[in-house]
């Protein structure tokens, strides 16, 4: 009974351990940084932004893209991940908000946009 209960707790505590290695590092530091960091922080640990917006009612929003590159088998084509960040500061530069949305670009090797319907560069 003992090891059957073992087993089991190993078994918990390897599927709640393996939810960590499936979050991304800059989903795990804005987690984290949301109400407190400020641009500078943000800066220092995501690097500058692809796309930074003022804000009429003051502060900013700021995009992050981040590109992975899929190479094809037989089963499917060759293409490309894109991880995007969005996120919003106040008028003090403290980040209020973010958002993140994932696209696979199948068969796509330098698509021009990141996630359909959101903040380009270009715009």
């Amino acid at each position: 009974m003992t090891r059957v209960l073992g087993l089991w707790m190993l078994g918990l505590a390897l599927v709640f351990n393996g939810c960590a290695f499936v979050e991304s590092k800059e989903t795990a530091y804005l987690r984290t940084a949301q109400y407190h960091a400020t641009q500078d922080e943000v800066r220092q640990q995501l690097g500058p932004p692809r796309l930074a917006k003022p804000l009429e009612a003051g502060g900013s929003v700021w995009v992050y893209q981040f590109w992975a590159h899929e190479y094809g088998d037989r089963v499917k084509a060759s293409g490309a991940w894109c991880d995007e960040y969005v996120l919003t500061f106040d008028s003090q530069a403290v980040l209020r908000r973010w958002d993140h949305q994932v696209h696979r670009h199948g068969g796509e090797l330098m698509p021009t946009w990141c996630v359909i319907g959101t903040l380009s560069p270009a715009s």
